[in-house]
C-alpha cells in the first residue's frame, strides 16, 4: 500500500531523504563541522522549510470551501498565537525561542506520526495483536535522539543557542539505552513481518519504509552526525518535501473529484503552489534578515537592497519576533486541525485513504 502511488511515494517521500544520507556519508568531516553554507541555507531552509510553511495557505486561506470549513480556527489561531507569544517574548526573548523550539519539535514529530497513521489507515491495519505498538515505537524512534540531544554536547541548535534545555554532559548509560532503542525497533520490524506472514496485517511497503526512514533519519541527523549541516539537511528534507507533496496531491485530487483535470491544470496547480509559496518564503526571510538578523545580506541585498537599517532597539524586538514567526506558529496550529478525519474535512478520507490512490 502506498499513499500517493508507488512511484510518487518513493520519489517524493523516501528517495530524497536516502540521497541526503548517502551524500552525508561521503562528505568529509571537516566540511560537516562547518557552519551551514549560504547556498545550502537558500536551497534547503528557504526553498524547502519556509516554503512548506507557506504552502499551508493553499489548503486553508486560499481555498474557499476549506476556509469556510475551518473559519473559526483560521481566524483565531494567528490572533491567539500572537497574544500568547507576545506575552512570552516581552518577558524574555529566550523564553520565546524555547517555546518555539519545543513547539517545532512537537510539530515535526506529529507530522511523522500523521503520515504513518495515513499508511496504517490505508492498509486497514489494527493494533489488537501487537506487542510493539506502532505509536509507541514511532515516537520512541524520535524521542530517543531528542533526549540524547538534551543530555549531550551537540554542534547544532534548533533555532538559537540555548533554546533547548541541555545539561552539556555526556549522555549517561548510552550503551544500555541505545541497545534498548535498537532492540525495540528490530522488535517492531520482526513483529510486523510475522503479522504479515500470518495474514493478520496487510503488507504495506510505504508504512514500513516510513517508520524505518523516520528512525534512521532522526538517529543519523541528531545522534550519529554531530553536525549542523547534517541536522539541517536530514531535518528539512524529510519534513518539508513530503508536506509540500501532500498539499499539492490534496489539491489535485480534490479538484478531480467531480471533474477530470487536464494535464495543464495539474501542472498549473503544482507550479503555482511551489512558486507562490517560495516567493512568500523569500519575503518572510527577507524581512527577518532586514529587520533583525543581518546574516544573509549577501544573498538578499543582491536581489533587493535593504531600504532601512536593522531595528536593534530592544523594545521592538518582542513585537518583531512574534510578527515574523506568526506564519510558522500558525502553520503548527492549523496542522492539528486540517488533517483530522472529521466533518470539517469531508474530502480527506476519499482523497488519502481510498484504495484507488496507491
Amino acid at each position: 500500500m502506498w499513499l500517493f502511488g508507488k512511484h510518487k511515494d518513493l520519489s517524493l517521500l523516501f528517495i530524497p531523504v536516502w540521497i541526503i544520507w548517502i551524500v552525508l556519508f561521503f562528505l568529509p568531516n571537516n566540511f560537516l563541522q562547518n557552519d551551514v553554507p549560504l547556498w545550502v541555507w537558500v536551497v534547503f531552509i528557504l526553498g524547502i522549510d519556509v516554503t512548506h510553511v507557506w504552502s499551508t495557505i493553499f489548503r486553508t486561506y486560499l481555498d474557499k470551501e476549506e476556509f469556510n470549513n475551518h473559519k473559526t480556527v483560521l481566524i483565531l489561531a494567528p490572533i491567539i498565537a500572537f497574544i500568547l507569544l507576545f506575552g512570552i517574548a516581552r518577558e524574555a526573548t529566550s523564553y520565546f525561542w524555547r517555546v518555539l523550539a519545543y513547539l517545532a519539535v512537537f510539530h515535526f514529530m506529529k507530522q511523522q506520526y500523521g503520515f504513518f497513521a495515513l499508511y496504517t489507515a490505508k492498509a486497514n491495519i489494527t493494533q489488537h495483536h501487537r506487542i510493539f505498538k506502532d505509536k509507541w515505537i514511532l515516537y520512541f524512534s524520535m524521542l530517543y535522539p531528542v533526549l540524547f540531544w538534551h543530555l549531550s554536547d551537540r554542534n547544532f541548535v534548533w533555532f538559537v543557542d540555548g533554546d533547548f534545555f541541555n545539561t552539556s554532559v555526556l549522555f549517561p548509560w548510552r550503551t544500555i539505552t541505545e541497545s534498548i532503542y535498537w532492540i525495540a525497533m528490530a522488535g517492531w520490524l520482526i513483529e510486523e513481518v510475522l503479522l504479515i506472514q500470518k495474514k493478520i496485517n496487510t503488507l504495506s511497503y510505504g508504512r514500513i519504509l516510513w517508520l524505518m526512514t523516520t528512525l534512521f533519519n532522526w538517529y543519523l541527523g541528531i545522534v550519529f552526525f554531530n553536525s549542523d549541516i547534517a541536522f539541517t539537511l536530514t531535518n528539512v528534507v524529510a519534513h518539508g518535501i513530503p508536506y509540500i507533496a501532500l498539499i499539492i496531491f490534496y489539491q489535485i485530487k480534490k479538484n478531480s473529484l467531480h471533474k477530470t483535470l487536464s494535464k495543464r491544470k495539474v501542472i498549473y496547480t503544482i507550479s503555482s503552489t511551489i512558486i507562490i509559496s517560495c516567493l512568500l518564503a523569500f519575503g518572510e526571510e527577507y524581512l527577518w534578515d532586514m529587520l533583525i538578523n543581518r546574516e544573509k545580506t549577501a544573498f538578499f541585498s543582491s536581489i533587493i537592497t535593504y531600504p532601512i537599517r536593522a531595528i536593534t532597539q530592544s523594545k521592538f524586538q518582542p513585537l518583531l519576533l512574534v510578527l515574523l514567526s506568526l506564519p510558522q506558529v500558525t502553520h503548527y496550529i492549523l496542522d492539528g486541525f486540517i488533517w483530522k478525519m472529521n466533518d470539517s474535512n469531508p474530502h480527506l478520507k476519499t482523497i488519502l485513504i481510498s484504495k484507488e490512490n496507491g
